[in-house]
């Protein structure tokens, strides 16, 4: 289960969802997905969010590519979703030190 994605809160349960149900089959598609649902939600985010999104989108993408040749499958997806914890709990580390 992605216990640090989920702990963000709408966030978090909007990222999941697209995670899982985007439309994408290589991993900066999903990527593409995944900043752009941050992108809407930091109009809302209070400054600690916005440091943790910020360092987490920032990572999104490297390690989608670095990990991932294809993301069109729900195994994989989930895989993602538990990626995401650690890019999470990375994030929460350095806003920590911002």
């Amino acid at each position: 289960m992605a216990t640090q994605l989920l702990s963000l809160g709408l966030i978090g349960i909007r990222l999941y969802d697209r995670i899982l149900t985007s439309a994408a089959i290589y991993p900066g598609e999903l990527a593409d997905h995944i900043v752009d649902e941050i992108n809407m939600y930091l109009l809302r985010a209070n400054e600690r969010e916005k440091v943790l999104l910020f360092h987490l989108a920032c990572e999104v993408h490297e390690s989608l590519d670095d990990i991932y040749a294809r993301v069109d499958d729900l195994e994989t997806r989930q895989s993602i979703a538990l990626l995401m914890d650690v890019l999470i709990q990375r994030a929460r580390e350095l806003a920590r030190h911002h």
